[in-house]
């Protein structure tokens, strides 16, 4: 029988262009776990033992414990084989858990979540639906963007772009419900749904919660974006970290975002747009303080990697570096020892 194999792994050899020749591997080599094999057996193939040991030099994935775990995760085997590989858990994985903390921790962020859910499902299971939605649209003079999911397994910055589709097309979405809820051709359970629907959109708790989730994921979404460039370093990362970080703390809890800030003036003139607002004792709102904070727990815990490694890679930004550097200490005063470490190491 033949057994299925998946690709996990890549190992990029240790050479530049100008100096490779014909002999020297150029293709990456292969880890294949074989999955109906006990315990996912890691078989490297395609290079020779001294070879790999040489020129495999990091391992990265997400957090699975098929990948991480500390006893049988193939990082484990891995470093158990080749002593000197750096491993490392994706940083954009590790920004999507984060969010998920906060998102269990703050229960209200939860009852937003499956009410943007409800509005997905709405629009992407009926054609009919999306037609009415965009009649509705141009009755307000709106704009309609695609509403995806929100807060699922996704990178945040999907979240994001389906929130600022509900923002874009508020006015919209709140005419459609309306209309869906007059409309006789509906049954009497579809047109109490869409009079439920209508009321959720026209409460100040949810269009304050919406300006919330906006601006936060805004500059989460700006961080996962600037994650994924080829050309981030861990340094570069930690420094996106640490700037995401201020933003939540300063700017958000000292003062509000843009759009929260345009949702509470909204609050206060009582409309958005062509929008009626009323309170709904029904609903609760996010705590804004409670959420930002979780949120920045949760991306030190998951994300912030001051330590050893680091430490020893700040040698290597130039901004760090003397502008004038004593001849008496000489090129150890800004790292030739760390330097020595970091090549060996690598």
């Amino acid at each position: 029988m033949k057994r299925k194999q998946t690709t996990i792994f890549q190992c990029f050899p240790k050479f530049s262009p100008s100096t490779a020749t014909e002999e020297e591997p150029g293709q990456a080599a292969v880890l294949k776990v074989t999955e109906n094999e006990p315990g996912a057996t890691a078989k490297l193939t395609g290079f020779t033992e001294e070879w790999l040991q040489k020129n495999c030099v990091s391992f990265v994935s997400d957090g699975a414990s098929v990948m991480l775990g500390k006893n049988s995760g193939v990082a484990t085997r891995l470093t158990a084989r080749y002593p000197n590989l750096f491993t490392w858990h994706c940083m954009n994985h590790r920004l999507e858990l984060a969010v998920s903390d906060a998102v269990d921790e703050v229960q209200a962020v939860n009852h937003f979540k499956v009410f943007l859910e409800k509005i997905h499902n709405l629009y992407s299971q009926s054609n009919k639906n999306s037609r009415e939605l965009l009649e509705a649209a141009q009755e307000v003079g709106s704009q309609v963007l695609k509403i995806g999911r929100v807060l699922s397994t996704r990178w945040v910055a999907s979240s994001f772009r389906s929130v600022k589709a509900v923002w874009t097309s508020y006015e919209a979405l709140n005419r459609h419900f309306e209309n869906a809820a007059g409309d006789q051709t509906r049954s009497s359970k579809e047109r109490q749904t869409y009079r439920g629907l209508a009321r959720r959109m026209q409460s100040k708790e949810f269009l304050c919660d919406l300006g919330l989730m906006f601006d936060a994921l805004s500059e989460l979404a700006n961080l996962s974006q600037q994650l994924q460039a080829h050309s981030v370093t861990l340094l570069r990362a930690d420094h996106l970290l640490k700037r995401t970080i201020r933003v939540l703390a300063s700017s958000f809890k000292d003062t509000q975002g843009e759009k929260f800030e345009e949702a509470l003036t909204a609050q206060a003139l009582g409309h958005l747009g062509s929008v009626p607002l009323e309170s709904n004792a029904k609903l609760t709102p996010i705590n804004a303080k409670q959420f930002l904070q979780s949120l920045i727990n949760n991306l030190v815990k998951r994300l912030s990697f001051d330590g050893e490694m680091l430490h020893d890679l700040s040698v290597l930004d130039t901004g760090n570096w003397p502008s004038t550097p004593g001849i008496r200490h000489g090129l150890n005063s800004f790292g030739a020892a760390i330097l020595l470490l970091l090549k060996a190491s690598l």
